[in-house]
């Protein structure tokens, strides 16, 4: 056998293998198509996501009530503590607010009586319990009377979050920044390195201020 008859030859076979791997191929791919078209077209429906198997878009909700005026607000110093005194004769004048040296007090809106009473939070910015209080002093209504001998304001109570506390992260009195802003004496206590604050607490806030965390681990309730 001459060189050119091998190599003829050798051609010739290798396109006759080509050619069956193709027809393979041709038939798997007829098959496959004819096995997909032949599914139960009911079953391929059942299949198919319907209308209630489908994601649902939230509708927004009701609105719930309405907002019914700020939150945790304290009267001014020499308010009665139910604030009976304060609405019938507060007029609104708002002298008290520009008395205070430190802008604690602010007006807020009344929808009732369409006054703007003066109001504090003292979670926000602290009462300082100035001596002789200008706020007071500048009332002329008598909505705001200065307290009688060894009276204190009482605007309510600190209460600690110890797990927001340095101490509580440290594991040791590292921080005593409410004990000694404190104006009342013997009111924060510690145990250990934890503060506690006694009923003697008039509410001021001071220690809310002066508390270096946040969120803060003192609350003015």
């Amino acid at each position: 056998m001459n060189r050119k008859d091998f190599f003829r030859k050798g051609l010739a076979k290798a396109f006759s293998v080509m050619e069956e791997g193709v027809n393979e191929i041709s038939e798997t791919w007829k098959t496959a198509t004819e096995e997909k078209g032949s599914e139960d077209p009911d079953t391929k429906k059942e299949e198919s996501p319907s209308s209630e198997d489908s994601i649902a878009i939230p509708l927004p909700k009701p609105e719930g009530k309405k907002f019914k005026g700020f939150r945790n607000l304290q009267f001014p110093p020499g308010a009665d503590q139910t604030g009976k005194r304060f609405f019938s004769k507060c007029t609104g004048c708002g002298d008290c607010i520009y008395a205070c040296p430190y802008s604690v007090l602010f007006p807020v809106p009344d929808d009732v009586t369409g006054k703007h009473f003066p109001r504090m939070d003292v979670n926000l910015n602290a009462c300082m319990l100035c001596e002789g209080y200008p706020c007071i002093s500048s009332c002329q209504t008598g909505a705001l009377k200065h307290y009688k001998k060894n009276e204190s304001p009482k605007f309510g109570k600190a209460v600690g979050n110890f797990q927001h506390c340095i101490n509580s992260r440290t594991g040791e009195k590292t921080c005593e920044a409410c004990a000694i802003t404190c104006p009342i004496p013997k009111v924060v206590n510690f145990k250990g390195n934890k503060p506690t604050f006694s009923k003697d607490c008039v509410g001021c806030g001071q220690c809310v201020s002066s508390c270096p965390t946040f969120p803060k681990a003192i609350l003015v309730k």
